[in-house]
């Protein structure tokens, strides 16, 4: 089954203000999404008035989005050939009215309709298309999209590993509190272990949609968690309870009006009334999803009917009657499945790495280039400093000199101004001196503490006889880990910035981190970086740093788990920062005075940051998200 993500835009996303004929426009669109569904014929109407309407104001947003949405329409009614035409007619407008998604989303869609009608080669192209604009964008919901519709062509061309890895990237990218995008995305993954085999993993999937279904109005989302466990009964030969769920999803789609969601809903319906030996109701359910498939030259439902009708045919001895659909089954299969697709997605993939490779060059050359301009900015800043300030110097000498009576008393008075102002900056030091012990005194706990717990592993595991080679050697590795610590408290005591901090960035000092951790530690740690580079002061680099050790301690220390990801995305004006694990969760409220949890929130007002923690039994994430024009403040 392929799940495919139509995009729909905002109407009120933009923030220009509209004349009246523009907000005229923007009314008609409301109006017309509102009769998508319930009355198809009426929305292309009323779309085709806002687009004359945009084109007389040259509102060239207003032609775009009524022709994007008439595409829409008319690929929930699979009229494909002029789903096609109204989303490439759409592109005419979207440079005129600069609006870089528009055109991922209008590729994304136009890929939809290539894969609904087995065109590969083109979905393909379309859809690595719109993840190259959406990297640029910076735009973490389109990429995650797109990565799951390609693993939906995957899944139709039978190569379930890669369809695998498509959606195990899109996951990485879906934001958590979209919760339609990562329920049907957990359902994706499901159908993805169904085709392996992996039954009880699909269960957990469909399990994990179910939850989300039930905290959202989509009807979208709850028709693909019907239909999916429909699916699992299935294999799981409970056919009456697979009626049941699939006989729901139909009453769903109903009110979606998704011609190709039917089809698919009909041919499982016959499968499951197969099972239980109901010939006359299989066939029904077939032959109503090949009309559907004839009509709308929809191949691959075509070859799935075409595959249980010969089934039947030949379990009614029917057997001419069988052989004759098993050779337009085999028509149909070959057309999907033919190697001139994989050949083209092979191309396609290799060219978008390509290019993603050389913008990452690009982007690390002008990072350099920034970094240049900064370095000779400062140099020439220093130079005006020293010029005026020698220029100063000759000046007050020069009146110092010519004045001299007369300024005796001034001189008087700016030395006992000045001799206060050394007071003022001895007590200011002297506060300095007693804050910096605090926060040291929180550095040892979150510096050593980590290490030391590691290191108690190591010895740990030496039993009582004598020592084996092995042991030898984490005998000796436990000694030098105790040898780093000593040296990085010596190192704290000098300097409150982490040591890696002074040879690498932020991003690079982290990553590092966590790769020595997984050097020492069973948890796998998983390290991802996205957006620009951080370039902050060292004391908040520092603090982020800490924050970061604080929680992978917590978690070696208490949270059972066996993987979890560190992840910095830095878009905008803001840093969020993320940690999680799939441990065992723990309880906020109980928690919360624990010298951990302490640490972590005073950083994060350091930073004057929002944190936010969510925990349960699959495990715990905490999010850090830092305002950098706040930080940039001070």
């Amino acid at each position: 089954m392929k799940v495919l993500f139509w995009f729909l835009f905002l109407f009120f996303s933009s923030t220009a203000i509209l004349g009246q004929d523009s907000i005229q426009v923007q009314n008609l669109l409301d109006e017309a999404y509102g009769y998508e569904n319930s009355d198809p014929e009426k929305a292309l109407d009323i779309y085709k008035k806002s687009y004359e309407l945009s084109l007389e104001i040259e509102y060239y947003l207003g032609a775009f989005k009524s022709l994007n949405y008439s595409g829409i329409v008319y690929s929930n009614l699979i009229a494909h050939d002029s789903a096609l035409y109204y989303y490439n007619e759409s592109l005419k407008y979207v440079e005129l009215a600069n609006y870089p998604k528009g055109k991922a989303t209008t590729l994304i869609n136009a890929g939809n309709v290539y894969n609904y009608i087995g065109d590969y080669d083109k979905v393909v192209e379309n859809y690595l298309e719109a993840i190259q604009i959406a990297e640029k964008l910076h735009d973490s919901t389109y990429v995650a999209i797109t990565y799951q519709n390609l693993a939906s062509v995957y899944l139709s061309l039978e190569k379930n590993d890669r369809a695998k890895d498509c959606f195990y990237k899109a996951l990485q990218f879906v934001p958590k509190d979209d919760l339609q995008s990562l329920g049907i995305l957990y359902g994706d993954l499901g159908l993805s272990e169904i085709k392996t085999g992996s039954l009880s993993k699909a269960l957990t999937y469909f399990t994990k949609a179910d939850s989300l279904s039930k905290l959202t109005d989509s009807k979208t989302l709850n028709f693909y968690v019907k239909r999916n466990f429909g699916e699992y009964h299935i294999l799981k030969e409970s056919y009456d309870k697979a009626i049941i769920y699939l006989e729901q999803s139909l009453a769903i789609n109903s009110e979606l009006n998704n011609g190709y969601f039917k089809a698919d809903n009909l041919i499982k319906l016959g499968e499951a009334y197969y099972g239980l030996v109901n010939y006359d109701k299989t066939n029904t359910y077939l032959k109503q999803a090949l009309e559907i498939g004839r009509k709308n030259h929809l191949k691959e439902i075509q070859e799935r009917t075409y595959y249980f009708l010969a089934k039947i045919a030949y379990e009614q001895s029917l057997y001419q009657e069988a052989y004759d659909y098993l050779n337009l089954q085999k028509i149909f299969q070959d057309s999907v499945l033919n190697e001139t697709y994989l050949d083209q997605i092979n191309f396609y993939e290799k060219r978008f790495e390509t290019k993603q490779k050389e913008a990452e060059i690009r982007e690390q050359k002008l990072q350099l280039e920034k970094q240049e301009n900064t370095i000779l900015k400062k140099e020439n800043e220093k130079t005006l400093a020293f010029a005026i300030g020698g220029f100063l110097v000759v000046a007050l000498i020069s009146l110092g000199l010519l004045f001299k009576q007369r300024q005796r008393a001034k001189v008087n008075e700016i030395l006992a101004l000045e001799t206060k102002q050394e007071v003022v900056k001895l007590e200011a030091l002297i506060d300095g001196e007693e804050n910096e012990r605090n926060r040291l005194a929180q550095d040892l706990h979150d510096g050593i503490n980590g290490d030391l717990a590691v290191i108690k592993y190591k010895i740990s595991s030496i039993g009582q006889q004598d020592l084996s080679p092995k042991e030898k050697e984490d005998y000796g590795e436990a000694l030098n880990m105790l040898d780093n610590a000593v040296e990085q408290v010596r190192r704290i005591s000098h300097n409150l910035a982490p040591p890696s901090l002074y040879r690498f960035d932020l991003t690079e000092a982290i990553e590092q981190f966590c790769l020595k951790q997984n050097t020492l530690q069973k948890v796998k740690i998983s390290f991802q970086h996205f957006g620009n580079r951080v370039n902050l002061k060292k004391e908040n680099e520092t603090a982020i740093y800490r924050i970061v050790q604080e929680l992978i301690n917590n978690i070696f220390k208490h949270a059972e788990a066996s993987e979890a990801m560190v992840q910095i995305n830095n878009h905008g004006d803001t840093l969020t920062l993320t940690v999680e694990d799939d441990g065992k969760g723990f309880d906020i409220a109980d928690s919360a005075n624990g010298i951990g949890l302490q640490n972590i929130q005073s950083r994060a007002d350091f930073l004057k940051a929002e944190l936010d923690i969510d925990s349960n039994d699959q495990g715990t994430t905490f999010q850090i998200a830092i305002d950098l024009n706040k930080i940039n403040e001070t």
